[in-house]
């Protein structure tokens, strides 16, 4: 499977699919992505290797679809928690420490990010146009603006560099700190015409 296709596909339509990334996200948790081959996830999911390989030729593949269904993951999440707030300036607000919340207690990327950043940083910098495009779209059709889809790509590119590089002269170990950033800095972009 291609990413495009990981990226059209609706999240848990396939059940062999979902088995697969099921055992390639347990493996990768247990032993990390260096460590993990094709043979191992289809032994994990409980299906020949030719299932797996016809749907994820490369290991690589496997990566994008684990990462890509983990956003999806976050995005539901994400929707249940703000839909409800009345405001699109308390939707950024929240989602921004949702967001480094959330993003920074994840267990496989926390994992990754220590014992393999070679492996997973190109999927989250030089190789995430793809999620940053899920992620923009996601936000953009949030936002009452005719600038919608160059602020949502101004958040989600902000809060990516918040999780990739956490250490920073803002303070934004708390929910309450994320909160007063996002207030101060985030919300006004939304002037230029956010509900």
């Amino acid at each position: 499977m291609t990413l495009v296709e990981l990226l059209r596909a609706d999240d848990g339509s396939d059940s062999a699919n979902e088995r697969i990334l099921d055992a390639a996200y347990e493996r990768f948790l247990a032993f990390g992505v260096r460590r993990t081959t094709v043979d191992d996830v289809a032994r994990q999911a409980g299906l020949a290797r030719v299932t797996v390989y016809r749907r994820f030729a490369r290991k690589n593949d496997l990566v994008h679809g684990v990462m890509l269904r983990e956003l999806r993951r976050f995005l539901r999440d994400f929707e249940r928690a703000v839909a409800p707030l009345p405001t699109a300036a308390e939707q950024v607000v929240e989602g921004f420490a949702l967001t480094l919340r959330v993003v920074r207690g994840h267990s496989l990327l926390a994992r990754l990010l220590v014992t393999e950043p070679e492996t997973i940083l190109p999927h989250l910098t030089t190789g995430a146009a793809p999620y940053l495009a899920v992620a923009r779209e996601f936000v953009a059709a949030h936002l009452d603006s005719p600038d919608a889809e160059a602020i949502a790509e101004m958040f989600v590119r902000v809060s990516l560099s918040f999780l990739l590089t956490p250490s920073s002269a803002i303070p934004l170990e708390t929910d309450d700190q994320a909160r007063a950033f996002a207030r101060r800095h985030l919300v006004p972009f939304l002037s230029s015409g956010g509900r």
